[in-house]
Order: C-alpha cells, then structure tokens, then sequence
C-alpha cells in the first residue's frame, strides 16, 4: 500500500464509532457489507492503497472497495461503518 501527500495524517483523526482510528486497510462493515479501506483523508492529507491514487482527494473522509469491488466514499464517521480488523498490508 503507498501513502500519498505530503506529511503524516496530523489532523483531526477519523474514528469508527467504537472509537478505534481508521486506518487504509481496515476490514469493516458498511451496511452489513463487508468492504476494505482504500482511501483515508484527514482533511489536508490522504492515504491511500495501491491502485487508488485516483479516488484521493482533499476532502475529509474515506472511501471503502467492498467484495464485490464496488467503492463507497463516506464523508465521516458513519453509524453504519463498523470496525471488523486491522488489515494486514
């Protein structure tokens, strides 16, 4: 998985409602889907996994691939995303 901006994530973190930060990689739920993390953005910087480069932006949010490879860009912290694992990449 490659970084992209310019200096660490040093904004205000995005959080799942249990509390844990999101992290590209997560395995999560969204709406009972299960999906991965692909894209993090703080706001001023983003992550995001290879192959993605073109979905980073500089808006706060994330964007999530489920199984099926459809993308899900969610503005913020989400009731309907549900934290499942830390991804392993």
């Amino acid at each position: 998985m490659r970084a992209g901006g310019a200096k660490p994530m040093d904004a205000e973190q995005l959080l799942y409602t249990s509390g844990e930060e999101v992290q590209l990689g997560d395995r999560v739920q969204f709406d009972g889907t299960f999906a991965t993390v692909v894209v993090v953005s703080d706001g001023e910087t983003y992550k995001t996994a290879s192959g993605y480069e073109d979905y980073a932006g500089v808006e706060r949010g994330l964007t999530i691939c489920d199984d099926d490879g459809t993308l899900t860009t969610i503005d913020d912290s989400d009731a309907r995303l549900v934290f499942v694992e830390r991804g392993t990449g």
